[in-house]
């Protein structure tokens, strides 16, 4: 049922002022997901317009989502509906920067690009990469729990989150962890937040620990024929003394899409690895010498501009290969090379070109494909999803079309808790307005 949007208006406008509350009785079609239009557009500037304004929705029963940089907003089911838009973009600040213990405290519309550009002053860096880190904010990237390459050695949000700030639906705050590394006092409701995708409620606030800037970081590329010597390769790789941060696999359709921007030319096989090595300069420097030492084809070290010119490609990759189709694979490690053998296959037999990155050391694959034959894809996106699961593993669809998302699963196949996460969501948002059917 459709609230009273003049009722809504009156009430918000009280909150935020007339300069951050937009209203349209057709709705903002430039902000539809899924096909669900909203008809509010609200701007708070702090936790408490946040928290007031939740409960006007809660007492108005109207449905509401949180949207900062809209990088993630394509992830998820169809919504149920879609009544306001509450964005984050002017919860910007940095609280605190504490650089002795290694730790910093900012609202959750924070861009991550502007947060490293501001602690790289300070020779220290939050280790979070996700796809889209030039342009994501930090609060979507806790909600969608986004992570990226240097997960490998750092860790995922959940490691390096110690402390939280949020509104639940019913306008309350809460404040989970802390500002310190070691916080072991009661309930990690930290990790409750995480991957939530605003079904429980509007992150407003976080505090990370963080890692020294690396004296020294340079890329290694490899190059290989096939995917058999990539795979084998990264094996050893994992088994010897380097101890690399990233570990990337690209299948040769993203070569040639990553080529149209940066100067990899060179990669003409089928199968690319992605080694970037990280810490002071002498180890760098050994580690690089051991990879030369284990009988490689054609390797090229990246430095410098060169360097981050290639993973801030990497991480728009989207973009580059304008998609309308993505998936995500998180399987054990021992099946990613049949993950990509079972995707050459499937493109071969579909005659579309689907691009691959993996997080190799960490059993993610994303795949990238364009075509409008809809059936295809279903049943491409079932076996492929079927696989995975009997080896352990999900396959996620994280950007697609409405007519696909009506005919395929989405989040794959649930896990066992999945009642318990129905329970939590009813127990913090029983009016089911937070994000409707985004999640489950």
């Amino acid at each position: 049922m459709m609230p009273d949007y003049e009722l809504l208006t009156s009430k918000i406008e009280h909150i935020v002022g007339r300069e951050y509350l937009y209203y349209s009785h057709g709705g903002f079609l430039d902000f539809a997901v899924d096909g669900k239009v909203p008809g509010l557009l609200v701007y708070p500037a702090n936790l408490d317009e946040v928290s007031a304004i939740l409960r006007v929705a809660n007492e108005e029963e109207a449905s509401i989502c949180p949207w900062s940089q809209g990088t993630k907003i394509v992830i998820g089911n169809i919504p149920k509906s879609l009544d306001i838009i509450l964005f984050t973009s002017r919860l910007n600040k940095v609280i605190e920067h504490d650089q002795g213990n290694l730790t910093v405290t900012l609202e959750a519309g924070v861009k991550l690009s502007e947060l490293q550009s501001l602690i790289k002053d300070k020779k220290q860096f939050l280790p979070l990469d996700p796809m889209f880190s030039s342009r994501c904010s930090i609060g979507g990237v806790i909600a969608s729990n986004s992570n990226g390459p240097r997960r490998l050695r750092y860790g995922s949000v959940r490691d390096l989150l110690i402390g939280i700030k949020a509104v639940l639906p019913t306008g309350e705050g809460i404040k989970a962890g802390g500002k310190v590394v070691k916080n072991v006092a009661g309930y990690d409701m930290c990790k409750l937040f995480v991957g939530s995708f605003g079904t429980l409620g509007i992150i407003t606030e976080a505090t990370f620990k963080l890692y020294p800037l690396p004296e020294v970081e340079k890329t290694v590329l490899l190059s290989f024929e096939n995917s058999a010597q990539a795979f084998e390769f990264i094996s050893r790789l994992l088994e010897s003394v380097v101890l690399p941060s990233s570990l990337e696999a690209l299948n040769y359709s993203t070569i040639k899409v990553l080529s149209k921007k940066i100067d990899i030319s060179f990669m003409e096989n089928t199968c690319c690895l992605v080694i970037r090595l990280e810490g002071f300069e002498e180890s760098v420097k050994r580690e690089c010498d051991e990879i030369r030492k284990m009988g490689i084809g054609y390797a090229r070290i990246l430095e410098g501009p060169e360097q981050e010119g290639f993973w801030t490609e990497l991480s728009d990759f989207p973009y580059l290969v304008g998609s309308n189709f993505r998936f995500k694979v998180s399987a054990p490690t021992s099946i990613t090379f049949d993950i990509f053998n079972k995707v050459d296959e499937y493109s071969k037999n579909l005659g579309v070109s689907i691009s691959l990155i993996s997080h190799a050391g960490s059993g993610i694959v994303y795949g990238f494909l364009s075509t409008e034959e809809m059936d295809n894809i279903i049943q491409f996106i079932n076996e492929l999803g079927s696989y995975v699961a009997e080896a352990g593993g999900y396959l996620v669809v994280e950007s697609a079309s409405t007519e696909i998302k009506h005919k395929v699963n989405i989040w794959g196949h649930l896990p066992g808790g999945v009642e318990i996460m129905r329970k939590i969501k009813g127990s913090f948002d029983p009016k089911g307005l937070m994000s409707p059917g985004r999640l489950l």
